[in-house]
């Protein structure tokens, strides 16, 4: 079952998706060394400090100063015994500064739970709802530039409909983004619930249907705006090469573009996607195959995972998440 995080004077509240799952697939024993790679509210963390024991090591990154500064205060304890190392960047960089740290190849496990926090939804002043009014940002470091208002406001009508069908899966992404170009040559949006309002006033889909239609534009300009795919792939290519053989590498993904981006990776890490070329080429040998295509490792499909009836009651937010998971060789 899920837990929910303490909520401190900054309202940081969250619900950790597949807690247990997640932390399990990882393999860890005492004494190891695990990666956190989305801090978040810290319940995957506390976990994982469970599992790897007084003698072992955690590193927690997050990009949000919010989950730093929420951390600081509840793990206080293990922040200064060095159990717990927290690290204010993007899990982009997590390879560099762990190869920085001198632990290439030592790492039994890292996790990474991808998506938006529970807090950054909720807080109206972060700009990442449709529900709740607040400044059209939607930056998850608030420390770095351009914002969801900057690119709703500049960017070129055609590039506002690649973002919306590319990111957003928007069937109808050039007539929202011919719609937000009409509107903002008379106003510029500034605010969440000004844009929510005009996509739905000028929706074509009508009121029958089940997702507000201010849905998938948000989620697309989220993505744009924090570079969350180019983000996930840089995080991905770095991550299997901290890997002591048999560690882990597991992800939670929250909507079929990042979950679609990880099969293939872990597809390709584990040789599969070549081995299906070689085999429409060539005859050969199981052994033989295996040297040719080099694979790094494994996809562990028992420890795969979705949130079961009874999380997706408590969590509705659960209810897309998928739980993969690679071993190294």
């Amino acid at each position: 079952m899920n837990q929910i995080e303490p909520i401190d004077g900054n309202g940081f509240g969250h619900l950790t998706v597949l807690l247990h799952e997640a932390a399990a697939s990882l393999n860890l024993v005492p004494g190891s060394i695990a990666i956190d790679c989305t801090l978040g509210g810290g319940g995957h963390t506390r976990l994982l400090l469970n599992a790897v024991g007084k003698n072992g090591k955690v590193f927690a990154f997050d990009r949000d100063s919010m989950a730093i500064d929420h951390a600081q205060k509840t793990f206080a304890a293990e922040v200064a015994s060095g159990q717990l190392l927290l690290v204010h960047k993007p899990f982009s960089e997590m390879a560099d500064h762990v190869r920085k740290a001198g632990l290439a190849a030592a790492i039994s496990g890292v996790l990474a739970d991808l998506g938006v926090s529970s807090p950054q939804l909720d807080i109206g002043e972060r700009g990442f709802s449709f529900l709740k009014d607040g400044p059209l940002d939607m930056r998850m470091d608030p420390s770095r530039p351009g914002t969801a208002a900057d690119l709703v406001n500049t960017a070129e009508e055609a590039e506002l409909a690649r973002i919306f069908h590319d990111f957003g899966e928007e069937p109808m992404a050039r007539h929202f983004a011919k719609m937000i170009c009409r509107q903002r040559a008379a106003e510029p949006f500034t605010t969440t619930l000004q844009l929510a309002s005009y996509l739905e006033k000028h929706s074509p889909y009508g009121s029958k249907s089940r997702k507000h239609p201010a849905t998938k534009i948000f989620q697309a300009i989220r993505i744009a705006v924090n570079e969350e795919l180019d983000e996930l792939n840089r995080f991905l290519a770095g991550a299997v090469p901290l890997l002591a053989p048999k560690g882990r590498l597991s992800v939670i993904t929250f909507h079929s573009l990042e979950d679609r981006a990880v099969k293939h990776f872990f597809a390709e890490a584990s040789g599969k996607t070549k081995r299906q070329e070689l085999s429409r080429r060539v005859v050969l040998t199981e052994s033989e195959m295996d040297k040719m295509v080099n694979a790094q490792g494994r996809v562990v499909a028992s420890a795969e995972a979705e949130p079961s009836a009874e999380e997706i009651e408590i969590n509705p937010r659960a209810r897309s998440a998928r739980l993969r998971v690679f071993e190294r060789a």
